[in-house]
């Protein structure tokens, strides 16, 4: 698979994407689809006993689909965005992917659509394109065809991360109640046959990703990703050593790095630089990966654990620093799986079960310090695990920069010739994309197109 799984929904027929329709028995609605897998309408019915499609979108967003009647709802967690558009003519999309609602958009009002000059992650409604709406984390979409007409109502669900509380006061415990939820998780994930892996970086938590995904699953494959500016093989090696596992070096170059950049955009839905350059390494080993591989992560885990604080001690105000954090998540789509779904992939965050997200928050701020150090609950669990070195060893948050960033953006600079330019190019690169599906929604450019096409438009600006 090589282009971005996406599903839409919309009022009318949209006839650029008439080779892509979705047959949705009985419904009013007009279903279309990209690579997108949808249960058998039987395997659910509505209230009443008829049959009702259920769509899953990142895991726990859902839409249900019967007749005339479309229920959406976002979960708290909103991994995977949901882009909505309606107005008072009767015309209503909704779509899991940024570009795809745009172009749909287009087609039926014929209005122009560009993006925002401020293009990044907001806490609201908005998203990177103008006229396109992002629905927010816990929210209850109900949609009525009466008459050729959309009728649209809107509510709000309870918010299941908004309660931090001390349930966990002891540190062991409390580290070992994480561990419990990651074990369930990393179960509930191997359920599927398909061939496993674990990006692994020999620090604490993607280490006891590794270690339980060892238990369960003594063939899965642990990899290590680095590039030119630096790598963690060394510490991870030494992960691999501990759990009996032999470790894959992944080398990117700066080529592949450039060239996973329009996927990565894409799927987040926005050209913000910090989550795009957190994203863009692990969608450049996607594209480097054979096909239909679960991919689990130690991702996540200084979000909830010590709201990205690194130095020694714990920040007075943590469970503010978690909430703020954990917030972010919601609107910034980093945790989707969609570029690695592109890729035939599937990426799995343990940290970021629901599970997991409780122990962590229900565990008592003054816990998650021990012998000093941030995530001590957690480090102190782990040592049943991991050689001691590896549950102590201090790693910056990948939030606060692993070097890729800066270097990352220093390659932009020379490839552009102009200072500062990778926030412009990777604006342009969501511009182009946007560009090309309104002209050929279903005819997305390569990444060396996009690439190339962001890049002399930067050189013809100037």
């Amino acid at each position: 698979m090589t282009t971005q799984p996406w599903l839409l929904l919309s009022s009318r027929p949209i006839k650029q994407l008439q080779c892509a329709q979705l047959p949705l028995p009985s419904s009013a609605f007009h279903s279309y689809a990209s690579d997108w897998s949808v249960p058998p309408p039987e395997d659910r019915t509505d209230v009443f006993g008829r049959p009702c499609t259920h769509l899953t979108v990142g895991g726990d967003n859902v839409l249900d689909v019967q007749g005339s009647h479309l229920t959406v709802i976002t979960s708290s967690r909103n991994m995977t965005p949901l882009y909505w558009r309606a107005d008072h003519q009767g015309n209503f999309v909704i779509a899991t992917d940024l570009l795809i609602a745009a172009s749909a958009w287009v087609s039926l009002t014929d209005c122009r659509l560009g993006v925002r000059a401020d293009a990044g992650v907001y806490l609201d409604e908005r998203s990177s394109i103008h006229g396109i709406s992002r629905l927010p984390p816990n929210r209850r979409l109900e949609v009525v065809m009466q008459d050729n007409r959309a009728r649209v109502e809107r509510g709000e669900t309870a918010d299941s991360l908004a309660q931090q509380s001390s349930r966990y006061d002891n540190a062991l415990l409390a580290g070992e109640a994480q561990i419990t939820a990651l074990q369930h998780s990393i179960a509930d994930h191997l359920k599927w046959p398909d061939q496993v892996a674990a990006l692994v970086s020999g620090g604490v938590d993607s280490g006891l990703v590794a270690a339980l995904l060892a238990q369960q699953c003594p063939t899965f494959e642990a990899f290590s990703i680095g590039t030119p500016w630096g790598n963690e093989f060394d510490e991870a090696q030494q992960l691999a050593d501990a759990i009996d596992r032999p470790l894959n070096r992944v080398e990117l170059d700066p080529q592949s790095i450039l060239l996973a950049l329009p996927q990565t955009i894409r799927a987040f839905g926005h050209p913000q630089p910090q989550a795009v350059e957190i994203g863009v390494a692990i969608t450049a080993f996607c594209r480097q990966l054979e096909e239909g591989r679960r991919i689990f992560t130690g991702y996540g885990s200084d979000l909830i654990n010590s709201g990205l604080a690194t130095c020694d001690g714990l920040a007075d105000d943590i469970r503010s620093s978690i909430a703020v954090e954990v917030n972010k998540t919601r609107y910034s789509s980093e945790f989707t799986s969609i570029a690695a779904q592109a890729c035939g992939s599937e990426l799995v965050h343990p940290y970021w079960d629901p599970r997991v997200l409780r122990a962590a928050l229900d565990t008592c701020p003054s816990v998650k310090t021990n012998r000093g150090r941030e995530k001590g609950h957690l480090r102190l669990a782990a040592e049943r695990w991991l050689p001691t070195e590896v549950a102590w060893r201090k790693k910056t948050a990948i939030h606060h920069g692993n070097g890729l960033g800066t270097a990352l953006a220093q390659l932009i600079e020379v490839t552009t010739g102009q200072q500062s330019s990778a926030p412009v190019l990777y604006r342009e690169i969501l511009a182009t994309q946007l560009d090309q599906a309104i002209r050929a929604p279903l005819s997305p450019l390569s990444p060396e197109d996009v690439l190339d096409r962001s890049l002399r438009s930067m050189a013809h600006r100037c």
